[in-house]
């Protein structure tokens, strides 16, 4: 592979001769410096940047414009690979500068059409918010011109030099991470696959609590949906896994507690997103600060804007609402003219529109270029077009349609949003919210709490199928949700808000909003934890985050223990059971009841699914954790034709399926960890790598050189390190099922805003802010991040009084 041949030769020019200089450019000479004087062209006033000992940044500049020069520059300085894999996905354009072997995810991208979006998402931004994106994409810029060798190592590895920064690239940014979100559709295809395999029955079954996808009648029974749709869900696997954006529900925790509710009277809000865990992390900390302006909080290396934070009158977070988004068309051409589709029906009349088509050039370092035919229609593009075989789409086509392909104006919304003062002033802000749908947590020093859901979902006119029918008008997104008619809660009387991916609509909502929710494991402990706590403070939200009790262990335990004591087990397990009584179900790092039932839970579901599930779409199904967990927990607990307590024969395969999994679970941890359990203990097994994007991925691949993969798994990387918590505990830690018990998932920052300190507030990484490997704030919150431990943000002027900084301004660059 020509990737792989490159850095081969550029290892043997490391090692050849020239190493000490090498190694000084490649890795010291790209750290940043946080003192003295830099003079830089595009700034109009000195600005000056005080850095706490964790790196974080408090910008200090005398107008709005050079507060966000300032803010580029710094994300430049410290997270230039991030930007620049932010650039390459969202234009789709690795293969200009990786080689050939990158091709089909940049196929895949651009078939996603990011790119696309944000440029005409930029031909309606307003022109304040583009001049502030203009303001930053300039302090990017200026970064990059004025050090054009002073690149991260990961740059230099691969031989990149960061493309120019637009505001385009800003907008792209955040409709990236509204992608991301964007979970549900995979659980739909999944469900219908499964379907196609086993019958809609069967499925229904296996997982009643959520209405099975619907199979059109319309399908063509000639394309299988496993070729349609098997293509796109692979290549979408595949872009996930090199970023490390693993994860079966991109989701996360967050709550508010009112006045009443806290010891001190005033409101307390807690946050932490769930996002995959790679090094460096996804957030980068800062508090800015200019006369119109004072925020601190998280922002995202791309944004100017604090999209996690608090200024002094209010605080929020945000989680996933687990919203259904996205819908699939299926689509007919017309069978005398293959350029035209079927659009509508008029009088029994067909009537055919023409398919518009997205050619572009992708350029292939190394080869000739590939030119990329999309076909688009009313509903979106067609997603066959993203595999390489185009017999296989026979004549099914089937057209995407995703809310974030509309135009709508996040950036703009945050722009606002950092500057309300009131409940009404945020509310108006995420009026303009919309991809992904999302909802935020809210608090103020009035004593207001709130969730508030936010984001475009359209108004489905009949049962939200799989497969809609695109050229049926009554399946058409015509109107959306109205923001105002969203679930919100506001001032509830019970004292606090909460929302941890769990379903937040009423029975009676009038509106379809998704099918898919995230296990009621960790919403039910927030919420008991919550009303525990009449008189709540900043270290009560602490204890909460950090909590790693499993309701979900304690669920199935209840219906396990008694099988494995009956009779018919024979004090077969008799150790086990000693383990599983004596449990507290919480997964502590020294707990071995958590191993054992882990790696059980996994063997049981599998010898249950696969009694009907084909291994391959099992594989794809327990790629999204809490479908198959929903199913094994209703097989278990709310009976079935599988484990039916009437028949003797289902009494039969119940026990033997319970023993047989046990008896594996016991002899892969005696093979792999030794013969006695106290050996078996959580911490053995479940364990947290960070890696780098990309660079993690390439490392592990066979024809990688040995050095590349010494530097990037001894110095870009972090890990193993012991992890408490799983994938259903409110300190999420989650692995995939494909490979346990690696986690890949979990907090990508934790918060907490305490009113009643309104100079300071709680936060720490999983990570470090800096992305430069041998920066001393490259990996040194990943220790207090394991511990449940913080550090202090501050929010105005005690942060000078409090602790030790360095300071660097930026002045005009006539100056001498």
């Amino acid at each position: 592979m020509r990737l792989f041949f490159k850095l081969s030769l550029f290892f043997i020019i490391l090692f050849v001769g020239i190493a000490s200089i090498a190694v000084y450019h490649t890795f010291y000479n790209q750290l940043p410096d946080h003192t003295g004087t830099i003079n830089i062209d595009g700034i109009t006033q000195p600005a000056d940047v005080h850095w706490d000992p964790y790196g974080v940044p408090y910008i200090y500049a005398e107008t709005d414009d050079d507060l966000y020069f300032t803010m580029g520059y710094l994300h430049a300085q410290d997270r230039l690979w991030q930007l620049t894999l932010s650039q390459l996905m969202a234009e789709g354009r690795f293969a200009e500068f990786l080689g050939e072997e990158f091709l089909e995810i940049d196929i895949h991208q651009r078939t996603l059409g990011i790119w696309r979006t944000a440029q005409k998402i930029e031909q309606e931004t307003p022109d304040e918010i583009l001049s502030v994106l203009q303001r930053y994409a300039d302090g990017i810029n200026a970064y990059t011109e004025k050090y054009p060798r002073k690149k991260p190592v990961e740059l230099t590895l691969l031989g990149l030099d960061p493309p120019r920064w637009t505001p385009a690239h800003s907008i792209a940014v955040s409709r990236l991470m509204a992608w991301d979100q964007n979970m549900h559709w995979k659980s739909e295809i999944s469900l219908a696959l499964i379907a196609e395999s086993i019958g809609g029955n069967r499925l229904q079954q296996l997982f009643p609590d959520a209405d099975a996808p619907v199979l059109s009648h319309n399908h063509n029974p000639d394309n299988s949906l496993q070729d349609i749709f098997k293509p796109f869900i692979d290549r979408e696997i595949r872009v996930r896994r090199q970023l490390q954006k693993e994860g079966s529900a991109v989701g996360s925790n967050a709550w508010a507690v009112n006045g009443d509710r806290s010891y001190s009277g005033l409101p307390i809000l807690a946050g932490d997103p769930h996002m995959g865990l790679s090094m460096p992390g996804f957030w980068y900390e800062v508090s800015q600060n200019s006369p119109g302006l004072s925020i601190t909080g998280a922002t995202i290396p791309g944004a100017p804007f604090v999209v996690l934070g608090q200024n002094q009158d209010l605080a929020w977070s945000i989680t996933n609402m687990m919203a259904d988004d996205t819908d699939f068309f299926l689509m007919q051409s017309n069978p005398q003219n293959p350029s035209e589709y079927l659009a509508d029906s008029l009088n029994g009349e067909a009537v055919y529109n023409t398919f518009t088509w997205q050619q572009e050039i992708i350029e292939i370092n190394g080869s000739d270029d590939y030119l990329l035919r999309i076909p688009h229609t009313i509903h979106g593009p067609l997603i066959n077009s993203v595999h390489p075989d185009s017999e296989i789409i026979g004549t099914q086509p089937v057209a995407m349609r995703w809310a974030g392909h509309e135009i709508s104006h996040e950036l703009g919304a945050f722009y606002e949003m950092n500057r309300a003062s009131d409940l009404d002033e945020f509310l108006n802000a995420l009026s303009e919210f919309g991809s992904p749908a999302m909802n935020f947590i809210y608090a103020d020093r009035e004593d207001n709490i709130a969730l508030i859901g936010a984001g475009n979902l359209p108004i489905r006119s009949d049962e939200a199928y799989m497969f809609r029918d695109g050229w049926n008008s009554e399946h058409r997104w015509e109107e959306w949700i109205p923001f105002d008619e969203l679930p919100r809660e506001i001032n509830p009387d019970r004292g606090f808000v909460a929302h941890a991916n769990n379903k937040v609509a009423a029975e009676t909502y009038p509106y379809y909003i998704g099918r898919f929710w995230a296990n009621p494991s960790r919403i039910s402990r927030i919420e008991y934890l919550l009303n525990e706590n009449e008189s709540a403070n900043a270290e009560t939200m602490q204890q909460i985050q950090n909590d790693i009790y499993s309701e979900h262990a304690e669920i199935i335990l209840e219906i396990i223990i008694p099988l494995l004591r009956s009779a018919q087990m024979n004090n077969e397990f008799s150790d086990v059971l000693t383990y599983f009584e004596n449990w507290d179900y919480n997964y502590s790092v020294n707990s071995t009841a958590a191993t054992i039932f882990d790696l059980f839970f996994l063997y049981l579901s599998e010898l249950i699914l696969k009694r009907d599930i084909p291994e391959e779409l099992y594989e794809g199904l327990v790629r999204l954790e809490y479908i198959p967990v929903q199913m094994v927990t209703h097989i278990l607990s709310d009976g079935s034709s599988f484990f039916n307590v009437v028949e003797e024969a289902n009494i039969a395969f119940r026990n033997e399926t319970v023993r047989s999994a046990m008896q594996q679970t016991i002899d892969q941890l005696s093979r792999e960890l030794g013969p006695e359990s106290f050996e078996w203990r959580w911490e053995s097994v479940h364990t947290l790598n960070l890696k780098p994007p990309l660079l993690g991925e390439i490392s592990e691949h066979p024809d990688t050189p040995a050095a590349l993969r010494l530097i990037v798994n001894n110095l870009l990387s972090s890990g193993p390190h012991p992890a408490a918590g799983h994938g259903m505990t409110i300190n999420k830690a989650e692995y995939s099922w494909n490979d346990p018990f690696s986690v890949i998932l979990g907090p990508s920052i934790r918060r907490i805003i305490d009113f009643n300190s309104p100079s300071r507030s709680l936060s720490v990484l999983p990570t470090g802010q800096s992305g430069h490997a041998l920066s001393a704030n490259y990996g040194d919150q990943t220790d207090l991040w394991l511990d449940g431990r913080y550090r202090s943000i501050y929010t105005d002027s005690t942060f000078f009084n409090e602790i030790n900084y360095r300071t660097m301004t930026l002045q005009p660059g006539n100056r001498r």
